[in-house]
């Protein structure tokens, strides 16, 4: 007499066991499916973070500073900000720099002749013969017509910067003059282009004493950083190109 109401009962809760399992087996597949995508995102984001630690040194700052003179305005790279990044090829670029200025440059009655030589031994030959040139004491304007035996001429350096990296820098100077030994140093601001390269080393001795690296410079150029109001006798024009 109770059958029909039992089997209905029964039919009741088999539909709704089905139905149970039904949602929790979705729930552990929505699950699963979740975790996936989880794991997806965790593994894009890890390797977007080892892309960007693998490419920063590839991107690097160099960063300098440009000093401007207040009265002309011209501009010029003082040095990188970095000091200790300095290679030992830059350290020596700078040196034969240094050296070529002051060889160039610099006169005294005692060592002008020396000084020529040298000058000529870290020259091209077309820059030796211009500097030659303009000591020819046949020249009216040489440094020892307009200073003679008692005058004196000498630089220093007061910073190197390279423009690229293909051997070309600006060396920033000052030049002292002295017409005589009791007269007060007449000073000037100078700006010297240098265009270089790096040849073979000389064979001879003597050469490789002065230039034992092969250090020969291929144009150069100087430029006062204030410009005179009045033409002044000097060879600060010596090896200009």
């Amino acid at each position: 007499m109770h059958a029909p109401a039992d089997t209905n009962t029964r039919a009741y809760l088999d539909v709704a066991k089905a139905w149970e399992v039904d949602e929790i087996l979705r729930a552990r597949c929505s699950e699963r499916r979740a975790w996936w995508i989880a794991g997806i995102g965790v593994f894009l984001a890890i390797c977007g973070v080892l892309a960007v630690v693998l490419l920063t040194p590839l991107k690097t700052v160099e960063p300098f500073v440009v000093r401007v003179d207040r009265n002309t305005g011209a501009t010029d790279i003082v040095t990188q900000l970095d000091e200790r990044t300095v290679t030992f090829n830059e350290a020596i670029d700078k040196y034969f720099l240094a050296r070529y200025l002051h060889y160039c440059e610099d006169y005294s009655w005692a060592t002008a002749y020396t000084d020529w030589q040298a000058c000529s031994m870290l020259s091209e030959k077309s820059i030796a013969a211009a500097q030659f040139a303009a000591i020819n004491p046949k020249n009216s304007k040489s440094p020892t017509a307009v200073y003679g035996n008692h005058g004196r001429v000498w630089v220093s350096v007061e910073s190197i910067a390279f423009l690229n990296n293909h051997g070309m820098a600006q060396v920033r100077f000052m030049r002292h003059e002295l017409n005589s030994e009791d007269d007060t140093p007449a000073d000037s601001e100078w700006l010297a282009t240098v265009v270089y390269r790096y040849l073979n080393p000389p064979v001879d001795e003597r050469s490789r004493l002065i230039n034992p690296v092969g250090f020969q410079v291929t144009e150069f150029r100087i430029d006062p950083v204030v410009v005179p109001t009045a033409p002044v006798a000097d060879s600060s024009t010596r090896g200009a190109k």
